[in-house]
């Protein structure tokens, strides 16, 4: 997992819970670096796992919950830093969803040649509907679902996001977007 993710769960944090929250979990999560990291740098999933799992311990809210959360975060925070995203892919959030794996992360590796990146497949798309199957080793469909989220919340459109497991481990998940009319 790419750096970066970490930089800004620690801001999220910060801005959201204090920077005591930061120390504490510096200090209570098991991580390979210590909380130490740097942007381009590439760790472990486990750490991200036992962040959340501490933060949850501090909070008493629960890991699902914190992993959406930060999702929403975390896409202001992408959407923002990076200016690469052409016009096609700025106008709603099904055109932004689709543009992942083909556009995205194509540009993603350009600048993090060794990012292991989630894999989407769009299975359906029309007006008001759009299926994804999200693929991933590192089982963080949670995270995908507040990126969702965000990705939604940025166009300013309303919907309905379902996530339904389709492996037992977690590491393939359908959702399945609904925009609400109006």
């Amino acid at each position: 997992m790419k750096g970066i993710v970490f930089t800004h769960f620690f801001e999220m944090v910060e801005s959201e819970f204090g920077e005591e929250m930061v120390e504490t979990l510096i200090d209570d999560a098991k991580t390979s670096t210590n909380g130490v990291y740097i942007t381009a740098g590439t760790y472990p999933a486990e750490d991200m796992v036992n962040l959340v799992s501490s933060l949850s311990k501090s909070t008493q809210l629960p890991p699902p919950m914190l992993y959406r959360h930060y999702g929403n975060y975390l896409f202001k925070q992408l959407y923002t830093g990076y200016s690469f995203f052409p016009p096609e892919v700025l106008h709603n959030t099904f055109s932004f969803l689709d543009s992942i794996n083909d556009y995205i992360h194509v540009e993603v590796r350009k600048l993090y040649p060794d990012a292991e990146l989630p894999h989407f497949a769009t299975h359906h798309r029309d007006e008001h509907k759009m299926v994804l199957e999200y693929t991933s080793s590192r089982r963080l469909s949670d995270l995908a679902y507040g990126l969702i989220e965000g990705c939604l919340k940025h166009f300013g459109e309303a919907g309905n996001i379902e996530l339904e497991p389709l492996t037992e481990d977690g590491s393939k998940v359908l959702f399945t977007v609904t925009l609400n009319p109006g």
